[in-house]
């Protein structure tokens, strides 16, 4: 059920700058002044970053609210749009534990301001020691705390600053209800005031480690549930881990555990401590010590992959606290888990002890057959709900194993065997190794040592159990469609379907699940005529389905990929077309069905060239996604860096850097900095910043990216390579050729050894090479590289490539500058004669390549044959109307009018 405030009130999405009104030198405002829609009426309280006070809103609604003016820096204009992406985001999180953000803006100085519910509650620790709050009580209220907390997380929000100061906690009809404020004000405020991220928002006593630290991207959800678990200790104890004033993530001691800190303390204290909770010492020291020790030392281990990887799992452990049984935090062991069963049962066994009692004297017997058939019943059921839940853990494993990674680790692994056995010989095995794909090794070890197994064992366990065999079946064949052995994954489907089929009816949505898992196996596989085959009998059946079902709009869209795939474009763009308008007709555009088409139809404009309309599209669905799905949804963070993209090629570079950076903090906020879906992202920024023209930005992000991926990858990871070219252009693009040219030494002989010497990748990077040695002042060794590169690139890139053309320019300015004017002429006209040939006599790079020849022929004092090129090619386009030119165009004609040299490779 949606909740009436879910849509955002008008203040909520204003953006406002408000005249002048902060007083010089940072002295509280006064009751009775005005900040814009506000009159403020007290001070609340005083911070390291501002003030906070007790304001009415007057318009367009009236409400109390509590003001936060942050003034540890100003924000500049350039500053001013992050600013209102992250409030716009801190606006997004409904939720009962969470205080609602209701308006931000900045003052006309520049200081920026939240507006937000006023709570008239304690921080959680006094709450709970004034009422003398039990400990199962404080368990509870804590557990609604952590469930805001992970509500915002899965809003992309991390809060930074949990402790009870941040969380307030007021009675409401009975019931101690929490509040979180501050949610994500630090972090906003910082973000604004330093895109570095050098504002470092916390306060130390609850800060982990890698917030303590010197890297920001360090910092993701798991630092919040450090902070909550330090909360949970002051919440069990009285107290916190560390010493008076000590930063917890900094300590290099180990803190004592809950129970070892309550029995250091005095007796008078510890005493206050247990009585608070409603009970002794000795009883709670034996709580904590069995169980909530394990649970508090999980959520603030210092390295971060130790804790709880969510607030949700941390309620989980909690809840299983609650409820009595084992905790997942506590080593495991059959005297815990019994032991947590007996306290569960205890009723139940002591009664379960009656009846063999009664049934060993021969009264029960009856009775206790029917309680043992139930209790049989209902451990059968446990075990079944435990079992599925088990295979949806294995199979989201086995989906989300990354073959690249695990093909590096494998060759890695036998380099250090061959080493150990024979390093005399390891030079010679690495070197034949690394010409070996180790993906498709891990592939096929992962396959032939754990699918094909399974496979095998539910032909010979399962036989007698046909539904559970094929619900085992499709499993597996989702793993296999995940790990790209699409035929395998096919087949395992087709023979799912097919039960289902027999068993359920063709049109049975099983059964079209299964079917939809074989048509796109079946694409994956490059099999388009039997793809086709069974969507001519599937789509059919699919039509007693809702028209927005997913299996239906998936098994549609497989059509148009067909189309695409046999060539035909235009059709397969129309049929997507089609089907949009039909599910927003009846569904709306933000239907999930919906925008999963209109995410497709992007991406079939983006390959017939029609990127304007490809942009235009992402640029809708971004904000649904992000509202319908969340803002760190894999689909809304696919749409977002397809957007970045789109927006690079279509020449708003400053938007896609935007993007970009946004996509860059989501995926490290979500998997760390070092994961391969936060490199990729990071290496992206790079190269669009380069791109931009602010190399010298781009320049240590490439460095860092560079370095990861050799520590992750290995240094001759495809991955690690190109991070090593890129690194090396953005050396060249800075006239750093000292740097640039050892980078890109390397690339070519890993290139040379890894994929051959003809290999298209390393003929592109000798192109480039020659390229930076010329632009190095080298041009001598530029020409004898040339010599035998230029026909190797006709012969394996073809005359089409960028690459080969970008040869004969390069061939072209370096005879230019070792004062070779008639070599240098035919190279330039080579050029001009290869792009008419394969491009066309009016297309934009013939038509630069006859710029190339004047802007030579009047170097060489030529200007008669310059000007017979310039009229013949070059003055049509400089007299045709300005509306009549697309973009390329009008940017190709101001060069030419500015006098700029024609683009040189």
């Amino acid at each position: 059920m949606q909740h009436p405030n879910d849509d955002l009130e008008p203040t909520e999405i204003l953006a406002t700058r408000l005249p002048g009104t902060t007083p010089a030198g940072g002295d509280p405002l006064g009751a009775g002044a005005r900040l814009g829609r506000y009159r403020l009426q007290s001070l609340l309280g005083r911070g390291g970053m501002g003030e906070v006070y007790l304001a009415e809103q007057l318009e367009p609604v009236r409400r109390t609210v509590a003001l936060k003016l942050l003034r540890l820096r100003r924000l500049e204009a350039r500053h001013l749009a992050y600013f209102e992406v992250e409030r716009q985001l801190l606006a997004q999180m409904r939720h009962p534990a969470i205080a609602q953000i209701y308006d931000a803006g900045a003052t006309a100085e520049g200081f920026p301001f939240f507006a937000m519910e006023y709570i008239e509650g304690s921080p959680v620790t006094r709450f709970c020691d004034e009422r003398r709050l039990p400990l199962r009580q404080r368990i509870e209220l804590f557990i609604r705390i952590c469930e805001g907390v992970q509500h915002a997380h899965q809003k992309g929000v991390i809060h930074r600053d949990l402790k009870p100061g941040n969380i307030l906690v007021d009675e409401v009809d009975g019931r101690p209800l929490p509040k979180i404020i501050d949610f994500g004000i630090a972090t906003a405020a910082s973000r604004a005031l330093d895109g570095s991220g050098h504002e470092r928002a916390g306060t130390p006593a609850y800060m982990s480690p890698e917030q303590a630290g010197d890297d920001p991207a360090a910092v993701d959800t798991r630092s919040d549930v450090y902070s909550l678990g330090v909360v949970l200790y002051e919440l069990l104890t009285g107290q916190r881990p560390g010493a008076a004033g000590e930063t917890a993530g900094t300590s290099r001691q180990r803190q004592p555990l809950p129970s070892e800190k309550l029995a250091a303390l005095p007796a008078e204290e510890a005493a206050r401590v247990a009585v608070a909770q409603g009970g002794s010492v000795a009883g709670l020291r034996k709580l904590l010590r069995n169980e909530l020790d394990w649970v508090v030392a999980k959520a603030t281990r210092q390295e971060r992959s130790e804790r709880y990887a969510s607030a949700a799992e941390l309620v989980d452990d909690l809840r299983r606290f609650l409820h009595g049984q084992p905790v997942l935090a506590v080593p495991a062991s059959r005297g815990y888990v019994w032991g947590k069963f007996f306290g569960r049962h205890r009723t139940a066994l002591i009664a379960a002890g009656v009846m063999l009692a009664a049934l060993l004297g021969g009264l029960t017997m009856s009775l206790y057959g029917l309680s043992q058939a139930r209790m049989q019943r209902a451990v059968a059921e446990q075990r079944s709900d435990e079992l599925e839940k088990v295979v949806a853990f294995q199979q989201s494993m086995l989906e989300s194993l990354d073959m690249q990674t695990m093909g590096v680790r494998l060759a890695e692994a036998l380099n250090r065997q061959a080493a150990s056995l024979d390093p005399l010989a390891s030079e010679g095995f690495g070197a034949l190794l690394a010409r070996a794909d180790t993906t498709d090794l891990a592939r096929e070890l992962v396959d032939h040592s754990l699918l094909s197994s399974a496979e095998a064992a539910i032909e010979r366990d399962f036989a007698d159990d046909p539904q559970l065999a094929s619900e085992l079946r499709e499993s597996v064949a989702r793993v296999q469609a995940a790990l790209g052995l699409s035929v395998k994954a096919a087949n395992n489907f087709g023979q799912v379907a097919d039960y289902r089929s027999g068993a359920l009816g063709e049109s049975d949505a099983a059964t079209l699940r299964a079917r939809q898992g074989q048509v796109f196996a079946l694409l994956a596989a490059a099999d388009l005529e039997q793809a086709q085959a069974l969507l001519q009998r599937s789509l059919p059946q699919a039509a007693s389905l809702p028209a927005n079902d997913g299996v239906r709009v998936k098994l549609q869209l497989a059509q148009a990929q067909i189309a695409q795939a046999k060539g035909d474009r235009e059709r397969s763009k129309t049929m997507r077309e089609e089907l949009l308008a039909a599910l927003v007709g009846q569904f709306g555009e933000r239907d999930p069905a919906a925008m999963e088409v209109l995410n497709e139809l992007a991406g079939a404009q983006r390959v017939l060239g029609e990127l304007d309309q490809s942009r235009a599209n992402l640029e809708r669905l971004l904000p649904m996604r992000s509202e319908v799905l969340g803002a760190e949804h894999e689909d809304t963070l696919a749409t977002l860096g397809n957007l970045a993209i789109l927006r690079m090629v279509t020449g708003e570079k400053e938007g896609a850097v935007a993007l970009q950076r946004d996509l860059t903090a989501k995926q490290i906020a979500r998997l760390g900095a070092e994961h391969p879906l936060s490199l990729h992202a990071r290496g992206t920024l790079a190269n669009m910043l380069t791109d931009s023209g602010r190399a010298e930005e781009a320049l240590p992000l490439m460095q860092s990216v560079l370095e990861a991926r050799m520590r992750v990858l290995g240094g001759e990871h495809p991955q690690t390579i190109r991070a090593r070219l890129n690194l090396a252009t953005n050396y060249a693009r800075l006239h750093d050729y000292a740097s640039a040219l050892p980078l890109e030494e390397q690339v070519i002989e890993s290139r040379s050894r890894l994929l051959g010497p003809t290999h298209p990748d390393t003929v592109s990077i000798l192109i480039n090479h020659a390229g930076t040695l010329h632009r190095a002042g080298r041009s001598a060794d530029t020409l004898k590289m040339l010599n035998d590169l230029v026909p190797l690139a006709r012969q394996v890139l073809g005359e089409k490539h960028p690459q080969t053309q970008a040869s004969l320019l390069i061939r072209a300015e370096a005879n230019m500058a070792l004062g070779r004017s008639d070599a240098a002429i035919a190279a330039y006209t080579e050029l001009f004669d290869m792009r008419q040939r394969v491009l066309g006599d009016e297309h934009l790079e013939t038509i630069t390549a006859a710029w190339n020849l004047v802007d030579a022929y009047n170097a060489l004092g030529q200007p008669e044959r310059a000007a017979s090129w310039h009229q013949r090619y070059l003055a049509p386009l400089l007299a045709a109307a300005p509306s009549t030119l697309n973009e390329a165009q009008t940017n190709l004609v101001a060069a030419m009018r500015e006098g700029r040299r024609p683009g040189k490779e």
